[in-house]
């Protein structure tokens, strides 16, 4: 075993010697209910971890099925007594049961297979929607960077581009020392986490967290949900770092006085629900705090479904019934309540729900908009919400052309069909697929 994963086992090993068995943390368990689970079989369930974390081997049936259907909506982790973070716990269990039950090369390959799917949508579609001067700006090493503060992307987020343009203005609205890093060659390694392949995952998301550490930054802003996760169980509690990590939502509620003398007065009104997902620290109330202060904005309560998941899609994607049902409320919910702005926190849920325009008489925007907009910046087209409305596509299509010419990257037909399932196979609300698929299916076919 490397030293990292020593320091795994030993968290998982304090988890097992604090815990009284009390099965608290599977009474609370969305997903062992969704699942169909005897909801009194917590302390069986329970005290199988802490066998199997002690003894090592096969989680038994039971535990195995609780451990793969875990969305990291983190209410295990508030109903704890001890105060053990059994989010982290599960996450080392299932990595440890899966080393045991299957050769590390099928881990190894499946890994490798979705990260290689992920990372040629993620090339694809920031290509499609960001030039290239500002794709590099974002893709430079970290280690290289001067600034004392670092803006950490992660993967994803880039498929949806105008969320890190609408941050890196509000930051640069604050006067900040700020740079901007992602890509997937800073990928928080949840891929191989998750499928038990540690060797890779200490060659690639523990090697991202050192390289910030060897920036000299002072702090690190993460917007993706599951990079905050994973750095923050994975990393940090392995090994403090030298730098200070939080959601950037965090940042900016910490700094809502300095943003609240730069917002202008003359904002449009609007009646605004927030999407909203518990489970990533502190992320619900800061924007929530964020956005009531802008002006002529009214944030409208709405019954949620928010524990479910910590964001939508990942893990929460294996629950798509589940999903589609909380999608739909809230829809259905901001139109009843006279809401004319579903405002998503992160990028995921902003994918899952942009398409809801073309089904509801709502705008869908993501809270850094809004943002934005307040601090007089912002206003970068959301051509991922053009996608999925299944519109006209007319404005999506030539940008695409100009931005893809500008980066070198020609897509062809199959990379149209391959982008056309990824974007609406995906659990949400959306417009029809064939204006997307047509309209750059032609554009394919110019060459």
């Amino acid at each position: 075993m490397s030293a990292y994963a020593d320091r795994l086992e030993a968290l998982a090993q304090e988890a097992a010697d604090r815990c009284t068995t009390c099965g608290k943390c599977f009474e609370v368990c969305p997903t062992a209910r969704e699942s169909g689970f005897d909801m009194l079989q917590g302390k069986e369930r329970v005290a199988e971890m802490v066998s199997l974390t002690r003894d090592g081997g096969a989680a038994a049936d039971g535990l195995q099925k609780w451990l793969n259907a875990c969305d990291g909506s983190a209410r295990c982790n508030d109903a704890c007594p001890e105060g053990i973070n059994v989010r982290q716990w599960v996450t080392i269990a299932k990595m440890k049961s899966l080393e045991v039950t299957r050769p590390r090369e099928e881990g190894a390959a499946s890994a490798a297979s979705r990260f290689r799917h992920m990372a040629q949508a993620v090339r694809l579609l920031a290509s499609m929607q960001l030039p290239s001067e500002t794709l590099k700006k974002i893709l430079a090493p970290a280690e290289r960077r001067t600034a004392d503060v670092l803006f950490y992307t992660g993967c994803n987020v880039l498929r949806t581009p105008h969320i890190v343009l609408n941050v890196m203005d509000i930051l640069d609205a604050l006067d900040l020392d700020f740079d901007v890093v992602g890509g997937t060659a800073h990928c928080c390694g949840i891929y191989q986490f998750q499928e038990a392949d540690l060797p890779t995952y200490e060659r690639m998301g523990h090697r991202t967290f050192q390289r910030f550490g060897q920036s000299g930054a002072s702090k690190v802003l993460t917007w993706c949900p599951t990079c905050t996760k994973n750095f923050d169980e994975l990393e940090q509690d392995v090994e403090p770092a030298a730098f200070d990590m939080g959601h950037v939502s965090e940042f900016l509620a910490d700094n809502l006085d300095a943003l609240k003398a730069r917002f202008g007065a003359d904002q449009p009104r609007r009646r605004v629900v927030i999407h909203e997902h518990l489970g990533i620290g502190a992320t619900v109330a800061s924007i929530r705090n964020l956005l009531a202060a802008v002006p002529n904005l009214e944030l409208v309560e709405l019954p949620q479904d928010s524990g479910f998941s910590y964001a939508c899609g990942g893990q929460a994607a294996k629950f798509k019934d589940r999903e589609q049902a909380i999608h739909r409320a809230l829809a259905e919910g901001a139109v009843a309540a006279g809401a004319d702005t579903i405002a998503t926190m992160y990028h995921s849920c902003h994918r899952a729900l942009s398409g809801a325009e073309a089904l509801y008489p709502v705008k869908v925007v993501n809270f850094t908009d809004i943002l934005a907009e307040a601090l007089g910046r912002g206003g970068h087209p959301d051509y991922y919400r053009l996608y999925k409305a299944g519109g006209s596509m007319d404005e999506a299509v030539a940008a695409a052309r100009k931005f893809l010419a500008n980066n070198g990257v020609r897509v062809d037909e199959n990379s149209v069909k391959s982008l056309t399932a990824d974007i609406f196979n995906e659990t949400g609300l959306a417009g029809g697929r064939e204006a997307f698929a047509q309209a750059f299916t032609a554009l394919a076919k110019e060459g």
